[in-house]
Parts: C-alpha cells; sequence; structure tokens
C-alpha cells in the first residue's frame, strides 16, 4: 500500500505574534535561521515514502508552499486551497478525497506542518511500526512520551504497549497542572502530537458516520473543484459552509473504545517532539546563554535571566527582566513575561479589531514573483522595494488612482510601458503614469531590486486591474 503525506499548513499562528502573521504564519518560519517548519517536515518524510505530499494550506498562502518545498527540490502531488480555514477535521477530509482519486487503497500519514522533531531515526521508527495496523483498517495517533507534566497539551490514555503499540484508550482535554501531575507519575499517558495515520477510506468511512456535515460539504466541494497546475481549489462557496471542527473532536473521541468502529492504536514517539505552539515552547527549544536568555538578533542585555529576546531588524536593549519576552520585527513589537504568554492571542484580536491596526500582514509580503516591502509612506505617496526572482514577472496590469516611478537598484528590468518595451541597467529609472499598462519582468538569472515610487489618492492593493498574468490571477 502507498502511504500518502498529508502536511496540513492552515492556521494564522497568532501565538507567535508578531513573527508570525496570516500573510507569513508559523509554518513558513526558519526558527533556526536553516530551513523552514514546513521544510523540515517534508524532508523528515525521505525514507518513509516515495509518495509526495497532498499540502492543505490557506488560498494566500499557496505560493510560499510552492516555492518553499521547491527550494529544498520537492515537489506535492497536490497543493489543496482553502478559501478558509475550518480547522483539522475538514482539511483531512478534502485530501482524504483527492486521496481516493489517486489511490484507493492508500495510507494517509496526517502530520501538522509546525512542529520540531530533533530525532528524526526515531521518529521514522515510530511511523514504521504503525503501518501494520494502519493496513489491517485501524486509526494509529501518535504520543509524545511526556517530559514535564504540561497542561499546555491534551493526553492519550494507552494500553499496554507490544512490539511499539498499544490500544488507544481515550482523548483527554488540556488538563490541570494537578491532574498533569499524576498523569505523568502514572506513566499511563501520552501528549497528544495530532499525528495520525489511517486508510483514506476508513477516515472517509467514519468522518461520514460521526460528522455527516463535515463530509457531504466536504464531498461536494471537491466534486466541484477546480485544478490550476498542482493547487486544486474546492469551491469556495461551498467549503464556507461547512462546521468547523479539529480531528479529534470530529471523529476521534466518538471512535475510541467503540466497538462498531476501527481498532484505535497509539504509538509512541521519544524523539524530541515540540509543536512549538507558544513563545514559551520557542525560548525551551533554543540554545541559551549561561543565564538562561535565548537571543536572535542584536541584542544587548544586562541583568536579564531566563528571558526570550527576539529582534529581527533593529538594536534591541534590555536590562533588569526575569522570565521576559521580547519580540522586534519591522512594524511590530511584543513585550510580556512567560507567565501570560497564553494571553497573546488575545492581544492580537483586540488589535485587530481597531481599524487602525493591522496585524495580519508583515511589512515584508510575499508573491509569486518575489516579494515587496513598504519603505514608507504618507498623504499622497507610498514608497517600496520590489524584489523579483530570476525568470518571473509581474502581471501585465493597469492602476486607477496611482502613478509609478520606478528606479532599478540591482539587476536588469524588462519594462512594458503602453505599446512599447525598453530595458533599465542599474541607475536608470522610468515613469508609469496613471492608467497606463505595464509589467515588470525579470528575465535574467539574479534577482531584481527596483524602488517603486507610487502617488496617488489610493495604494491599496485591489487598485490591480490585470490584464495577463503567469500565474493565472488575472480577472
Amino acid at each position: 500500500m502507498t502511504i500518502q503525506p498529508v502536511i496540513l499548513a492552515g492556521g494564522s499562528g497568532t501565538r507567535l505574534w508578531p513573527l508570525s502573521k496570516e500573510s507569513y504564519s508559523k509554518p513558513f518560519l526558519a526558527i533556526d535561521g536553516g530551513r523552514s517548519l514546513i521544510q523540515e517536515t517534508s524532508n523528515r518524510l525521505k525514507g518513509i515514502t516515495e509518495q509526495s505530499s497532498i499540502v492543505v494550506c490557506a488560498e494566500t498562502n499557496r505560493f510560499l508552499v510552492k516555492d518553499q518545498l521547491e527550494e529544498i527540490d520537492q515537489s506535492p502531488d497536490w497543493i489543496i486551497l482553502e478559501p478558509i480555514g475550518k480547522n483539522t477535521a475538514p482539511a483531512l477530509t478534502i485530501a482524504a478525497i483527492q486521496a481516493v482519486r489517486e489511490n484507493d487503497r492508500s495510507i494517509l500519514l496526517s502530520l501538522h506542518s509546525d512542529h520540531i522533531i530533533q530525532d528524526v531515526d526515531s521518529f521514522q521508527k515510530s511511523l514504521k511500526t504503525a503501518v501494520p495496523a494502519a493496513e489491517s483498517g485501524g486509526i494509529v495517533t501518535f504520543g509524545i512520551i511526556p517530559s514535564t507534566p504540561s497542561s499546555g497539551f491534551g493526553y492519550l490514555r494507552k494500553g499496554e504497549i507490544k512490539n511499539g503499540l498499544g490500544e488507544l484508550l481515550d482523548f483527554i482535554e488540556k488538563p490541570d497542572e494537578k491532574t498533569a501531575l499524576e498523569f505523568l507519575d502514572s506513566g499511563q499517558y501520552l501528549w497528544n502530537s495530532g499525528i495520525f495515520m489511517l486508510k483514506a477510506s476508513i477516515w472517509i468511512e467514519q468522518v461520514r458516520k460521526h460528522a455527516p456535515e463535515i463530509y457531504e460539504v466536504c464531498k461536494s466541494a471537491m466534486d466541484s473543484s477546480t485544478k490550476d497546475g498542482l493547487f486544486l481549489r474546492p469551491e469556495s462557496e461551498i467549503f464556507k459552509t461547512c462546521p468547523s471542527d479539529a480531528i479529534d473532536y470530529a471523529v476521534m473521541e466518538k471512535v475510541v473504545g467503540n466497538p462498531e468502529g476501527p481498532l484505535c492504536w497509539v504509538s509512541e514517539i521519544d524523539a524530541g517532539w515540540s509543536d512549538l505552539g507558544s513563545w514559551h515552547s520557542f525560548w525551551k527549544n533554543g540554545i541559551p546563554d549561561d543565564q538562561g536568555n535565548v537571543t536572535t538578533g542584536e541584542v544587548f542585555l544586562k541583568s536579564v535571566t531566563d528571558s526570550l529576546i527576539l529582534s529581527t531588524h533593529r538594536t534591541l536593549g534590555v536590562l533588569g527582566l526575569d522570565q521576559a519576552i521580547v519580540v522586534e520585527t519591522a512594524d511590530s513589537i511584543l513585550v510580556t513575561t512567560m507567565e501570560h504568554e497564553q494571553l497573546v492571542k488575545d492581544l492580537v484580536e483586540d488589535i485587530n479589531s481597531d481599524r487602525n491596526s493591522n496585524t495580519n500582514y508583515h511589512v515584508k509580503i510575499h508573491r509569486p514573483w518575489g516579494t515587496y516591502e513598504i519603505l514608507d509612506k504618507g498623504p499622497g505617496f507610498q514608497v517600496k522595494r520590489l524584489t523579483v526572482k530570476a525568470g518571473e514577472s509581474l502581471s501585465l496590469q493597469v492602476h486607477q488612482h496611482r502613478a509609478e516611478h520606478w528606479i532599478v537598484v540591482k539587476g536588469t528590468a524588462s519594462v512594458t510601458k503602453g505599446e512599447i518595451t525598453l530595458t533599465l541597467e542599474e541607475n536608470e529609472s522610468t515613469f508609469i503614469s496613471q492608467g497606463e499598462k505595464h509589467r515588470l519582468e525579470n528575465t535574467t538569472k539574479s534577482d531584481l531590486e527596483i524602488i517603486e515610487v507610487q502617488s496617488g489618492t489610493y495604494f491599496g492593493e485591489d487598485d490591480i486591474v490585470r490584464i495577463e498574468d503567469k500565474y493565472n490571477r488575472a480577472h
């Protein structure tokens, strides 16, 4: 049987704000400066299966997924695009439906895209142990051997472990600290990793039985889906009506112990696992100095202990703090304590409720052709730095409310203006008048950088009328 990896890459990652935002969420972050979390997730599947992954992500992150996996010479079978996040049960359901279309005997390996696993060999051994149980029609979930009495995770109650597997007896919601300590002392409980292995047909059968509305909406949306290269779009208006629910609540809690359902198993993982779900876990996974501080960037500390201090753009000076969290990005700064870091998500909701604030986007925005970064803006103007990747191009477009002045600072630009084309070298510039048809292309093998000075009355990204677009974004 074929093992079909399913990488769930949805979610906004607000608990790691301001480093993680809706437009560039946790799976795409390179925590140690190397590969991103989704790249690490994909890489650790080598040796488990030769089958390319199905990735489920937000429509807005489609090119991030494609680009980051191409950077490590991997291409998913499909990138299924959710028009709106509906939690993990619908995400796995649309992936299972597509997997069955390709191979009705495939075994799903459902993984989150934002986990850290230090011992890949041990992790893969646990996965391989689970395959026979999944092949025989069982559902295998993977439990983490707990190292602390954490109240931040759900728990799995296990039966006796034989040959790497034990019967899954129960799901338990996040306990209080006293109960978590009892769980740790008993040796009968594991942290719930959210990783599952089962036949695609078994998942469809069980979600149809226990969460029929989720199944019906997902099936209808997939029956009306559209393909765009490796992108697959469930029908948007149908999918938006889907109930939002997690795999555990929608199906697993109803299947465990049910004599009419498939057997449920748990495989233990002892591989240095973390879900990186909070700034505290970020700190725990870092390399501390002799005062217990984890730092990144240009940071200067004095009388600071057991703290997380991250800077991406500016110099940070911190004095006299213990168990502090300070995170600086180009457009936002978070200051809190380890004790209060669980409230970050609530803080982001408060900021989002202010119409004058926007926490969803970074100053640097990723596009299929490259990136743009807002350098300055004010009444009547906006200044951007555009980086166009080798061989890529912006759409042929017009703006109704602004004019643009382009200055090449690196590389060579091919420019379409109305009916003419011209080539601009470094230190050369051109002016695009309001309403003029234009396109910027990079036909070279090196990145192109330009400074774009916009002038006009409105600078929103919706003031783009695309005439032609190689990424199928033209309307």
